[in-house]
């Protein structure tokens, strides 16, 4: 590992760091990890300057106590997948120049390597969350970053929500880049900020908010109202002739003589046929103009009046850039935009940032002044027009001749916001918007409205339980505006007459497109019959038919025949007029079910393969504790007891006799296991709990909290909750089922309690049964004791709910780090299942 960070930065990236990229790091020496703006123009590094000063600070330094102040995870969250892609690229590329990727399909150890894991809709992310000791890079959209962290991850298991709550509220850095973009998401991401170090995490956090044009107000919120430090440019930095030359870019400003009204067809129709002539006529012979408007339909409009003016007159090629399109379609589009020669690009806001493009003409609507400076940014990028005479920007206007349209016109925007980057705009038509010409205007924008996340919104969060009516807390208004919320579709050819597709069918990254919520509704409700979404119990593919319900991360599959999407314009909702490929390699049941790696064909099933209670109980102490020694003693020792306890007795309850029956049932068991508990066996299919609903990690808190050891009650509860919660299954509310069935009535005036398939009174282990042989058990257990699930106190003690409250509200363990203690757990027992 080369000793200096400019070497090490060098080895990476080709080139030499720039001095802001130094300081950002501490240099060789390295420096401290704390929250912080990255004020730096487009074009700079920012992205090279945050992976590589985190890889060097946590990874490469060699002072291993310095690494151990840094968080574990990188955590960079995007507004739009195309960025994501794109930075995953690069972060890929400057591991494997260092050789510190972790390969986690051929290698074991995570130990001196680095996960790279994708956070997007579609994408496999990997098990990067059963390794919360290890390095990792995780980068994804703000929908699947700030949901998890949310603790609702969109696109995920409920049952999985909690790890990843705890892993990204604990021992992590985030980075927000691109903020400009983000909307409500960045005012969210300073409240959780701001509330993690009120309510205190297990490891440290910090925040990184990388933009040229981020306002500042939008960080001071109600708990997090100090602003951190800022990084920027300094004298060395604008010594660089690379820097001066994108800094001093000569971009002329002009209004073109046209304006948009109104949002109506009768209007917007002569405003595409005026602007398609204004720009053939302004496009420079060999350079790239480039065109960025609003809104998706008009874009649309102009590349196809373009296209009927190219039938009469040799244009240049014309390229739609959007982010409704599939990744078969954006990913050559991505390539053809960055191509050398001549062409004419129509996008939207989707080309604002992350795109390395340099056009000689830029068009673009009006929009926010933050917005604007990003548009600005792909015109004369690097200053290489300044030779012959620099760049040339248009701006159209849009002001709507009746208030009442005001709203509908200046959409995804806001009224107020055009007025003030339209009041912005004058001044800076003399000066020209160069990066420096920009620094010199006191541009303050109106802060839109938005949702804000507090304290007792993310309290009310913490709790995971399923609500009986199918119902969740919606987090969508604290992650996007309004109709930014998004959806996922695919389509598949799906035989006439067959009534719903195979359950096997898995939509692949590639084939998957972004839909606005309210715009796949409208499609949706023109089109029952023809659309499914995966039962999330289940896991079929149920036909979709209330529309109602339409929640921003859903995946929905499309028959093809219905259409709905172009090759050429992306998602369209309408009937579509050329066909587009469609997938059909569908991945299916592999021959071996994931929980067990085993085989499922018949002699496999008859015997099996087992694991006794003790060994499984052995396998994930074991893990346990190597990843508790992996992290800093400092923020694990007050916790290392309760956990070792709680694993030792985490799956006590599979003693249950319904456990027992259902792992045996049909079965020839061999020796050694007949007369052991078993934990593990093969999986077999069909195969169900006699008592529905049933959940042995309850049992195994029950017995926990009326025979197991503690010191004092806090530390019982403690280890019961890591206990009960070690599937994501059990959270802070009990109560039986719909479904269930209730134990036999033992006299007219008996109150039968049960909950998750476990009865009052039930035996662990049943009479004549092996006995339990796990370190810490004591055996004979006491019959279960459900009274913990009535409300109020029972003999003294405290119900379910109120001892596990008590944690989540005590001030020295909190819900960020209840929810790292039970990740740590889970992951053991993960790691521990694997053998």
């Amino acid at each position: 590992m080369p000793a200096t960070f400019d070497a090490f930065f060098r080895a990476a990236t080709g080139n030499a760091p720039y001095a802001y990229q130094r300081r950002l790091a501490g240099d060789t020496l390295g420096r401290a990890c704390e929250s912080q703006l990255i004020n730096i123009p487009t074009g700079l590094g920012k992205t090279a300057a945050v992976v590589l000063a985190w890889l060097w600070n946590r990874v490469a330094h060699a002072d291993a106590a310095h690494r151990d102040t840094w968080p574990r995870r990188l955590v960079i969250c995007l507004p739009m997948r195309t960025l994501v892609e794109q930075t995953h690229t690069e972060a890929a590329k400057w591991l494997d120049a260092h050789k510190l990727r972790w390969d986690e399909k051929s290698e074991v150890s995570h130990t001196g390597k680095v996960g790279l894991h994708l956070l997007m809709g579609g994408a496999d992310s990997g098990e990067w969350d059963i390794h919360p000791e290890a390095d990792a890079i995780l980068i994804g959209t703000q929908d699947m970053l700030l949901s998890r962290a949310l603790n609702r991850g969109y696109g995920m298991a409920r049952a999985r929500w909690p790890m990843h709550f705890g892993l990204l509220n604990n021992d992590a850095l985030w980075v927000l880049d691109e903020t400009q973009l983000m909307g409500v998401g960045v005012r969210t991401s300073a409240q959780l900020e701001g509330l993690r170090r009120k309510l205190g995490t297990a490891l440290g956090c910090a925040t990184w908010w990388a933009s040229a044009t981020l306002d500042s107000r939008l960080l001071r919120t109600p708990d997090h109202t100090e602003l951190p430090s800022s990084l920027t440019l300094d004298a060395e930095d604008h010594a660089i002739p690379e820097v001066v030359g994108r800094i001093a870019a000569v971009k002329r400003l002009a209004p073109l003589p046209l304006t948009l009204t109104g949002d109506s067809s009768k209007l917007t129709a002569p405003y595409i046929e005026q602007l398609a002539t204004l720009v053939v006529e302004r496009h420079q012979t060999t350079t790239t103009t480039l065109v960025i408007l609003n809104r998706v339909d008009r874009a649309k409009d102009l590349c196809a009046t373009l296209d009927k003016l190219a039938k009469k007159q040799a244009l240049p090629p014309r390229i739609l850039v959007h982010s409704r399109f599939r990744p078969l379609e954006r990913e050559p589009l991505s390539l053809r935009i960055k191509e050398p020669g001549e062409k004419i690009i129509i996008a939207t806001q989707a080309i604002e940032a992350g795109v390395d493009i340099s056009a000689r003409t830029l068009f673009t609507e009006l929009a926010p002044w933050s917005s604007l400076v990003q548009r600005f940014g792909r015109c004369n990028r690097k200053g290489e027009f300044n030779t012959t005479g620099g760049a040339d920007i248009f701006w159209l206007n849009l002001e709507a001749d009746d208030p009442k349209n005001a709203a509908d016109l200046a959409l995804p925007y806001t009224p107020e916001q055009l007025a003030s980057a339209r009041d912005l705009l004058r001044p800076a038509e003399s000066t020209g918007v160069s990066p420096a010409a920009l620094d010199a205007l006191d541009a303050e924008e109106p802060l839109p409205e938005s949702h804000l996340l507090r304290r007792k919104d993310l309290v009310d969060l913490f709790d995971t339980t399923p609500d009986l009516s199918g119902l969740d807390l919606d987090v969508a208004r604290y992650i996007r505006d309004g109709d930014e919320r998004d959806v996922q579709v695919f389509w598949r050819d799906i035989p006439k007459g067959e009534k719903a597709p195979a359950d096997t069918i898995v939509p692949a990254r590639r084939e998957l497109v972004r839909v606005a919520a309210h715009a796949f509704k409208k499609f949706a409700e023109k089109n029952k019959g023809s659309i499914w979404r995966r039962d999330p119990l289940d896991g079929v593919w149920e036909e979709f038919r209330d529309t109602y319900h339409v929640a921003p991360g859903q995946i929905f599959l499309i028959d093809a025949a219905i259409g709905g999407y172009s090759v050429t314009l992306g998602w369209t909702g309408e009937k579509s007029k050329d066909a587009f490929e469609v997938l059909g390699e569908d991945v299916t049941s592999l021959a071996a079910d994931p929980r067990d790696g085993q085989g499922n064909d018949d002699e496999s099933q008859k015997h099996g393969r087992f694991q006794s209670l003790a060994e499984h109980t052995g396998h994930v102490v074991t893990a346990c504790t190597r990843k508790l020694d992996a992290l800093p003693a400092a923020g694990i020792e007050p916790w290392r007891a309760p956990l070792l306890t709680a694993a030792r007795w985490h799956d006590v309850g599979k003693a249950h006799p319904t456990f027992q029956r259902f792992l045996t049932a049909q079965r020839d068991i061999p020796e050694p296991h007949r007369s052991s508990l078993l934990a593990k066996a093969t999986w077999r299919a069909g195969v169900r709990f006699e008592r529905p609903h049933f959940r042995h990690e309850l049992a195994s808190a029950l017995a926990w909290l009326q025979a197991g050891d503690a010191n004092d009650d806090r530390v019982r509860n403690l280890v019961a909750y890591l206990i009960a919660t070690h599937h994501g299954k059990i959270r802070l509310s009990l109560r039986a089922m719909p479904g269930e069935k209730a134990p036999p009535s033992t006299g007219p005036d008996s109150e039968p309690l049960f909950a998750r398939g476990i009865w009052q009174g039930d035996r662990i282990p049943d009479e004549g049964a092996p006995s339990l042989d796990l370190e810490g058990v004591p055996t004979p257990l006491p019959r279960i004791d459900l009274s913990p699930m009535r409300l109020g106190e029972t003999n003294g003690a405290p119900s379910w709910t109120a001892r596990f409250l008590a944690l989540r509200d005590a001030d020295d363990l909190g819900l960020f780090r209840l929810a790292w203690l039970e990740t740590l757990l889970r992951a053991a027992d993960a790691e521990g299942s694997k053998q």
